[in-house]
């Protein structure tokens, strides 16, 4: 062998040598990461098929073969540790890193999250490859069942929030600089604050449920009889918390059973409270002829809290009331959500309620217009009793729902949540622990601290009969950055009232519905912002510091 072939048999060797470690350490892991991508998705595809189909079993197998990728993908890219070294393309591969570890988090909480709701899978509407549990049993069947197994989820509940905070704290260090604009036909860049919210909203989510388990056994009256007062708030009547305050019920749950005591007008409350207190300025100055303020009226904050705190000052000071352990609102969606479940029910003295569309309301449920027609429609003989219905109408739904079949009780929990998820029910309590508890599954209706932007638009009928039946009402929002850095918000709402106007004529007997809307609206935003203009008010617009806004 000649001396000159030396030199390039070892520069071959060598660049063998580099492309074996190249293959082995670049490109072939990269291959191998590219195609556990492609199997990703097409495990997440059937696992969003399994979950529409509510097979939970099929879903909990699915959940362990996209864990077990992730494993291999994580001991696969440890070959690809030295790219970290490489300007700009180390932040690549840190994301990478951290987005492995975080949806390793997040497969082990699904599948903590599948083990801990198999036994609730019949409540939830899933199948779990079993015989139904509860098969023959009803919904108080099932609710005995959760009273006597929540301790035990709420401790369940500690290892899939500890996995969820992880799984949060890897995404939240992710650089978005450093993310692909697209990969496997998802854009990262728009989706990436998206993610971010939705897994900390989530987090947050499960963190509030665990003490509303560990305060279930108090809330449904396990060990001792717990009494509710239940305002109805008329939500074709606008107020800051929901709705017109027209009707109360006195309730008793014990041992998860409820069992309504009475029920009343809001006016003989009105009626029996020996105080005139002054009217705040804008019942003065937007309610026409109210100079006192009402218990009705008290729902003036969009806080619910910081409404029901000047309530139930008040209505403590009522002779002979009941005590109560707390407060929930509810409004009219909520008994029409319910009344879609359950079917028609009849109500022994004031007739039959349902939720088909009715005519005379322009498709609202006929419910709503029965209770609007009952409570205000003006009729010949005296009865003080008109809102009252709100009792025994509730009495034949919690009869139904409680009795309910096992093939209904999915409906009535999706009902339920569905209801507390757009603020239908709200929560008060006088004690300060079990307050926290509903608001850290944000059930209290809370005015949110925050030191992020923040905008929230409140309505409130001060005229306008039930008119915000027929409203329809849009928001459109236009955010800009100035050169100063200063955000601008440009804020348009909309009001259509696409329904002819009803006959406010007391005298024709009919039922004043539709009429001419006077709405007190509020902007809440961060404190420190400044007005730059308004249009289509006809008062001027007053600026003012509430709730930290």
């Amino acid at each position: 062998m000649k001396k000159a072939e030396i030199p390039l048999i070892a520069i071959g060797g060598v660049l063998i040598i580099l492309l074996t470690l190249v293959w082995f350490f670049g490109i072939s892991p990269i291959l191998k990461i590219k195609a556990n991508a492609q199997e990703a998705q097409k495990i997440l595809a059937e696992s969003k098929q399994a979950l529409g189909e509510k097979n939970l079993i099929y879903l909990k197998g699915k959940t362990e073969e996209i864990s077990s990728l992730i494993a291999h993908t994580q001991d696969v890219s440890k070959k690809l540790a030295w790219l970290k070294i490489i300007p700009r393309i180390g932040g690549y591969y840190q994301n990478g890193k951290l987005a492995l570890e975080s949806a390793d988090y997040l497969s082990q909480t699904a599948i903590l999250t599948i083990e801990a709701i198999s036994p609730y899978a019949d409540i939830l509407g899933f199948e779990n490859g079993q015989e139904a549990t509860s098969s023959g049993e009803t919904t108080q069947d099932r609710i005995q069942f959760l009273l006597e197994s929540s301790r035990d989820l709420a401790s369940k509940i500690d290892n899939i929030h500890q996995n969820l905070n992880l799984a949060n704290d890897k995404i939240q260090k992710m650089n978005p600089q450093y993310l692909p604009d697209e990969f496997q036909g998802i854009k990262l860049k728009e989706k990436f604050d998206q993610i971010k919210e939705t897994l900390d909203q989530t987090t947050q989510l499960v963190g509030g449920s665990k003490p509303i388990l560990e305060n279930l056994s108090y809330f449904l009256g396990k060990d001792e009889p717990r009494t509710y007062f239940v305002l109805f708030q008329n939500d074709a009547e606008l107020r800051p918390s929901g709705g017109f305050l027209t009707a109360y019920a006195i309730l008793k749950v014990d041992n998860g059973q409820p069992t309504p005591l009475l029920s009343q007008d809001i006016y003989d409350l009105d009626s029996r409270l020996n105080k005139r207190i002054t009217a705040p300025r804008p019942i003065k100055d937007y309610l026409p002829k109210v100079y006192y303020w009402n218990l009705r009226d008290m729902n003036l904050s969009p806080d619910f809290k910081v409404s029901m705190e000047n309530f139930y000052q008040y209505y403590q000071t009522i002779p002979r009331v009941h005590e109560v352990d707390g407060i929930l609102a509810v409004d009219t969606q909520f008994l029409a959500d319910l009344l879609s479940v359950l079917g028609p029910i009849g109500v022994p003295g004031w007739g039959t309620f349902s939720d088909e569309a009715d005519d005379r309301c322009f498709g609202c449920p006929q419910v709503i217009y029965e209770l609007e027609m009952l409570a205000d429609k003006p009729i010949s003989e005296f009865r003080t009793d008109r809102k009252a219905v709100i009792g025994p109408l509730m009495h034949s739904i919690l009869l139904n729902a409680m009795g309910a079949s096992a093939e209904k009780m999915p409906k009535i929990f999706e009902a339920l949540i569905t209801s507390i998820e757009e603020k239908h029910i709200l929560f008060y309590f006088p004690q300060e622990d079990k307050q926290r508890a509903v608001e850290g599954l944000n059930l209290a209706g809370r005015i949110k601290e925050t030191g992020e932007d923040y905008f929230h638009l409140n309505d409130t009928n001060f005229a306008g009969a039930k008119s915000n039946m027929f409203i329809d009402e849009t928001v459109e929002q236009k955010i800009t950055i100035d050169n100063d850095g200063s955000i601008i918000r440009e804020v348009k709402v909309k009001y259509q009232n696409p329904a002819p106007p009803s006959d406010c004529n007391l005298e024709s007997g009919d039922l004043c519905l539709n009429g001419l809307y006077r709405n007190w609206f509020r902007f809440y935003v961060p404190k420190g912002s400044a007005l730059l203009e308004m249009k289509g008010s006809e008062v001027e617009p007053l600026v003012y510091e509430e709730l930290g806004k």
